[in-house]
């Protein structure tokens, strides 16, 4: 089983995301995203959703909320939404269900 803590840890270290609700929006957009991952309470969390469904890009909703997800992700502030743009040496893909 994957370790989600650990992995969003190491996708903020050793890959490439792009944090916020405009940001992945736009990724999302320009189907630069290769999944995303929002909070809990995440208060764009329908639209985020929709579009990445629109686009067949995975969406992963994390446990808790957005100060956990932050904190899970080595940030020191709140964290509603991010995308993945390169997972680098993570496993955070396997986290996620692929769209068809």
């Amino acid at each position: 089983m994957v370790d989600i803590n650990k992995a969003l840890k190491d996708v903020a270290k050793k890959g490439t995301i792009t944090i916020g609700e405009k940001q992945t929006k736009a990724a999302v957009n320009k189907a630069t995203a290769k999944a995303v991952i929002i909070a809990k309470n995440c208060p764009y969390a329908d639209t985020i959703t929709t579009l990445a469904e629109e686009k067949h890009i995975p969406v992963y909703v994390y446990h808790s909320s957005g100060v956990d997800l932050g904190h899970s992700c080595g940030k020191n502030y709140a964290v509603a939404a991010f995308a993945v743009l390169d997972e680098g040496e993570s496993n955070i893909l396997s986290i996620v269900k692929p769209r068809k």
